[in-house]
């Protein structure tokens, strides 16, 4: 693994960086994508996003069976980036290691988005497990009024990004409502292998963070104000109600911020985690806001990458 941090004028300059840095650990970048084992990935940047497509293979300069959806990070009319931004990026790629990249931006002092990848360990599910996500999908609209951060807000078994035109947040962090989530998967369950880019209940959709909701609702611990890191777990719906788990991230977990100094890393045995807000921390407002209202905060919903040893 390595963690990679620095500054960054610009999204080309982003962009350049995060390659660099994949092709010096062996990643190969040839026509504009970069690919490694069943990774194929492609960047693009713009003045105001940089996107990330994944593909199932490389034809030339093009991706082989492209996901119908980028995901990106991007300037937003009503927050927009106040360059430059602060950028770390996560890299597990070595032998034996689960294929997992995270890339965090950090700007306007606590505004926080995120571009991931990574390649499911799970066995048998078809396809070739590779999965991405990011803040938004590639087609939300930054100049939107409704781009901002939604979410499920409900105390009980609802939670998750419900994204209309706003912030999908990524890590599969998703709500079935909503449209424009910024988290897909290449699986073959439910029929022929393809990309998973539909929430619902259907046999062969995603089903978001609904089944981590009691346990995210009932953190920080009231007895010692202990922070505990869950599983992020990639379900799906499948036949006669039965529901698999086609992912499970092995170096990210979610994780509520409260009373945590995001600069400190959380040790728990031989392992180290820092601690990101999923885009900014409310504490006043710590299960953020619902549809139509929405924030430019994600209340204290937060994700953990693990750091080192």
């Amino acid at each position: 693994m390595a963690v990679v941090s620095g500054t960054a004028a610009s999204f080309a300059a982003l962009k350049a960086a995060v390659e660099a840095a994949l092709v010096a650990r062996s990643w190969t970048l040839a026509s504009g994508i970069l690919s490694q084992g069943a990774a194929f990935v492609q960047f693009t940047a713009s003045a105001t996003e940089l996107r990330l497509l994944a593909g199932t293979g490389q034809a030339g300069a093009a991706l082989v069976d492209p996901c119908p959806h980028a995901v990106k990070m991007m300037s937003v009319a009503s927050a927009p980036i106040v360059w430059p931004l602060e950028y770390t990026l996560h890299v597990f790629d070595a032998a034996g290691e689960a294929t997992e990249i995270y890339l965090v931006a950090r700007y306007n002092v606590d505004r926080h988005q995120h571009l991931n990848l990574g390649i499911s360990t799970m066995p048998q599910i078809g396809g070739t497990g590779l999965w991405c996500s990011g803040s938004f999908r590639g087609d939300a609209n930054g100049a939107s009024s409704r781009c901002t951060v939604y979410l499920a807000t409900s105390n009980g078994s609802d939670l998750g990004a419900v994204p209309h035109d706003g912030f999908g947040l990524g890590f599969f962090f998703a709500s079935i409502a909503g449209t424009y989530h910024s988290s897909f998967i290449h699986c073959g369950l439910e029929g022929a292998p393809a990309w998973r880019t539909t929430y619902g209940g259907s046999a062969g959709n995603l089903l978001g963070v609904a089944h981590k909701a009691g346990l995210l609702h009932a953190l920080p611990s009231q007895f010692n104000q202990a922070t505990v890191l869950l599983p992020i777990d990639v379900l799906m719906a499948r036949q006669a109600q039965g529901q698999t788990i086609v992912a499970t991230l092995a170096h990210a977990r979610y994780c509520r911020l409260d009373h945590l100094d995001l600069t400190v890393p959380l040790v728990y045995g031989g392992d180290r985690w820092r601690v990101y807000p999923l885009h900014a921390v409310n504490a006043s407002q710590r299960n953020g806001s619902g549809w139509a209202v929405g924030a430019q905060h994600s209340g204290t919903f937060g994700v953990a990458l693990r750091e080192g040893a």
